[in-house]
């Protein structure tokens, strides 16, 4: 990659951004050069997620927008690619970016052209299995082929006009939302829970403990999947909802002081968080992951979980659900005067 000769090695820590505005968005910084070790990372990448066993757990809607992609699984796609594929289909077009996506003043000021963008970091071989940060296998190979549906495409068009027009505090709750849905969703379909969210999809460790906890609840009679799952989820979610507000306001405690503030890594930390809450780590609570119905009052008090494994990932009954409740905090706010 021509950009970035030394490029940063990333251990859990998001690093500092190092712009040059005037190349910013300039055609010089949109077609860069990979090297052999980039490209056989993408690969590896791709091979390792793009197994049927996996991806049967991913929703239609994701694979509609996969075989109009058309990715290559052996080399990184060029932007003029992504644009061919895309922008005839939803109207959305894609730029390459060195802006790191924590700020997300200038995400939505993009989206509200309707452009995507992407980052011009790859992971590193030391994070094939989970990167703090969104990277560019991650932008293209979770997100780009759901651009190409026109439903993805509407659901991304509600967010630019809501958060330009919101205040902080809601800009806060409209990130959160665009993290449990477009980042970190999950939907019914044919009544199983399949993967909506790009980070799960494109993070091996996330997708293939997600994936784990959907049989475990089966295992461990929290779920009988020949009933109504998305029923029995509300039950268990009303039945253990004062164990939630706990944990998710001991999240909000560890992310107040600083990067989850703790020794542990991944899943550990919500663990050693379940010990210090006195909460047993069984049924319900069993996983690595708590599934919880979509729910706009909880999403707004837990806070995105970069530094580690997201504790909770909230599942809509269908994508309208979807459509219907982020149309019940977003649109309010987009025609507000």
């Amino acid at each position: 990659m021509t950009k970035n000769q030394n490029p940063p090695i990333y251990t859990g820590d998001i690093a500092k951004e190092q712009l040059d505005p005037s190349r910013e968005y300039t055609a010089e910084n949109q077609e860069l050069v990979f090297t052999d070790e980039q490209h056989g990372i993408w690969a590896d990448l791709f091979a390792g997620i793009h197994q049927s066993y996996l991806l049967e757990h991913i929703c239609q809607e994701y694979k509609n927008g996969w075989g109009l992609l058309k990715l290559d699984p052996h080399r990184i796609p060029t932007v003029e690619h992504l644009n061919e594929q895309i922008t005839p289909q939803t109207g959305w077009r894609i730029e390459r970016t060195a802006i790191r996506y924590t700020v997300a003043d200038d995400w939505y000021k993009k989206f509200a052209q309707r452009i995507f963008l992407i980052t011009d970091y790859l992971r590193t071989r030391e994070q094939m299995l989970f990167t703090p940060e969104p990277d560019m296998f991650h932008d293209i190979f979770g997100h780009l082929p759901f651009l190409t549906q026109k439903f993805y495409a509407r659901i991304e068009d509600k967010f630019a006009p809501a958060y330009v027009n919101a205040t902080q505090e809601e800009r806060e709750v409209i990130k959160r939302l665009a993290w449990y849905t477009t980042e970190f969703g999950l939907v019914m379909e044919d009544n199983r829970i399949k993967v909506f969210g790009a980070g799960i999809i494109s993070g091996r460790s996330e997708l293939t403990n997600t994936i784990m906890e959907f049989y475990r609840l089966g295992r461990d009679n929290v779920m009988d999947y020949s009933g109504d799952v998305f029923e029995q989820l509300q039950e268990n979610y009303l039945t253990h909802k004062k164990d939630i507000n706990r944990i998710t306001a001991g999240i909000n405690e560890l992310h107040q002081k600083g990067q989850m503030s703790s020794e542990d890594q991944g899943w550990n930390v919500v663990r050693a968080l379940y010990d210090k809450l006195g909460i047993d780590r069984s049924g319900y609570f069993g996983g690595e992951v708590i599934l919880a119905p979509f729910d706009i009052e909880t999403i707004s008090q837990i806070p995105k979980t970069v530094y580690a494994f997201n504790p909770m990932f909230f599942v809509c009954e269908s994508l309208e659900q979807m459509d219907a409740l982020l149309d019940s905090y977003l649109k309010p706010i987009a025609l507000r005067n």
